[in-house]
């Protein structure tokens, strides 16, 4: 299940991120964990893009201070300003303010009525993944809510999503122009979040390698119907989920 198509239109996640104290550490941990090639853009060295095969599949960034680790998703926009309005008009906020990009264009850190954090960005010049849904990329993003509806009623207005009801699973599917692009289900007891999905080949060697390598394993693997899965954090705290399909 791919968490976007090929064009990354307006209102589509095209990018995901890792914000993190300590860039050197992640880019060895995700450098041997998912066998990314990563590489600085800029003097600054605080930018970098990791690539399987030469492809992009991902950013690791400085985490501005006192802002935690974590993987965040980029919506696309066409103008950040406005975007900004629209979600605090639909009960959002805004996390951090525009900041300039090395093209001209522009990325915010907004939150959702929940708290909930994501990015928007109105550089149309900005590269998305090049490649999703094979092992060691990104293969879906869903958000883990506390009310559905208000998050029905938040991205629907903001980046005119539609929701779709999966006949019996615990999810429903957003979709964009005919396009699934996410999934949202309910958070339950666990924390309100945005989890970004990795694919891999096996949950079991990804949890020992991911304790090998300095993280932690955040919930052992656990299989559904189509999948055996692991919840992971790399060593500044970060949370991934991977999955694996099964046969």
């Amino acid at each position: 299940m791919m968490p976007h198509d090929s064009t990354h239109g307006i209102g589509t996640p095209f990018w995901i991120e890792a914000l993190q104290p300590n860039v050197s550490e992640a880019i060895e941990f995700y450098s041997q964990l998912f066998g990314w090639t990563v590489e600085g853009l800029g003097e600054d060295d605080s930018v970098h893009v990791a690539r399987l095969d030469g492809q992009r599949v991902a950013g690791i960034v400085q985490a501005p201070e006192a802002v935690p680790a974590g993987w965040l998703i980029h919506v696309r926009v066409d103008d950040i300003d406005r975007s900004i309005a629209e979600s605090e008009a639909a009960g959002g906020s805004c996390l951090l303010p525009s900041l300039e990009q090395r093209s001209g264009g522009r990325v915010a850190i907004l939150a959702d009525p929940s708290g909930i954090p994501f990015c928007v960005n109105d550089d149309q010049s900005a590269e998305g993944v090049e490649v999703a849904g094979e092992t060691n990329t990104w293969s879906m993003s869903s958000l883990h809510s506390p009310d559905a509806r208000a998050s029905q009623d938040f991205y629907g207005a903001l980046f005119g999503w539609e929701l779709h009801e999966v006949s019996g699973a615990p999810f429903s599917r957003w979709s964009l122009d005919g396009h699934t692009i996410g999934l949202l289900s309910d958070a339950g007891n666990a924390p309100s979040h945005w989890a970004i999905n990795v694919a891999i080949n096996d949950a079991d060697t990804t949890a020992a390698l991911v304790e090998s390598l300095g993280g932690t394993v955040v919930l052992e693997p656990f299989d559904t119907e189509s999948h055996r899965n692991v919840v992971i954090a790399d060593p500044a705290g970060a949370v991934l989920a991977c999955s694996a399909a099964v046969d």
